[in-house]
């Protein structure tokens, strides 16, 4: 059974989704996990101190259920990595038919300089996420599996996770996944030859 602490947490990381991170009162949350304020100040300072602890487990999750099986699979080769990524997108945008974005971007742009530590830690994130699809295209350039046209590692990963962004984004605004299905097929151009195996991707 849930704690109180793990129900506030649940029913804030939903909410900060649906409807973003200031716009979410406290009492909302509350009424929606059902605990009372004062259980809340027991485990929590401020609403800022749960917005970290949900950015902390909302990226433990993303990286169970979407980077761990992607970028972090080793028994898949480079191109089915970046492959498996793009796809794992789709289906993450697809599950709340693409009305919601990325959890991490929406709350990039909202938070701006108001809230530094939290902005902090989705930067971090955004920046890791970089590194590894980078670390993909090093091994596979290494190898010969992918072309990177003349273009250095680090220039194309910044460039993929811009794409990867951006389609959430669209996704968002036309409530549909084909602008992550696009990119998709356009990084397959871009590096090389198809993702061989991505059809056991799963």
């Amino acid at each position: 059974m849930p704690s109180n602490k793990d129900k506030i947490i649940a029913a804030a990381m939903e909410l900060f989704h649906e409807q973003g991170f200031q716009a979410t009162g406290l009492e909302e949350i509350l009424s929606r996990c059902g605990v009372v304020k004062s259980n809340f100040y027991y485990h929590f300072k401020s609403k800022e101190e749960l917005g970290r602890q949900v950015i902390q487990q909302k990226i433990a999750l993303m990286e169970e259920q979407i980077f761990g099986p992607s970028l972090g699979n080793r028994t898949l080769g480079p191109k089915e990595r970046l492959g498996r990524l793009f796809r794992l997108m789709q289906v993450s945008a697809e599950e709340h038919d693409c009305r919601r974005g990325c959890y991490i971007g929406n709350l990039v742009v909202e938070l701006g300089d108001r809230y530094e530590e939290l902005r902090r830690l989705l930067v971090d994130f955004l920046e890791d996420i970089e590194s590894r699809i980078e670390a993909c295209l090093q091994e596979g350039a290494a190898n010969q599996e992918i072309n990177l046209h003349g273009m250095k590692a680090r220039e194309t990963a910044v460039a993929l996770t811009a794409l990867l962004q951006g389609g959430m984004l669209l996704g968002k605004a036309h409530r549909s996944s084909f602008a992550l299905q696009y990119g998709g097929k356009l990084v397959k151009h871009i590096i090389g030859n198809g993702w061989e195996g991505e059809q056991h991707a799963g």
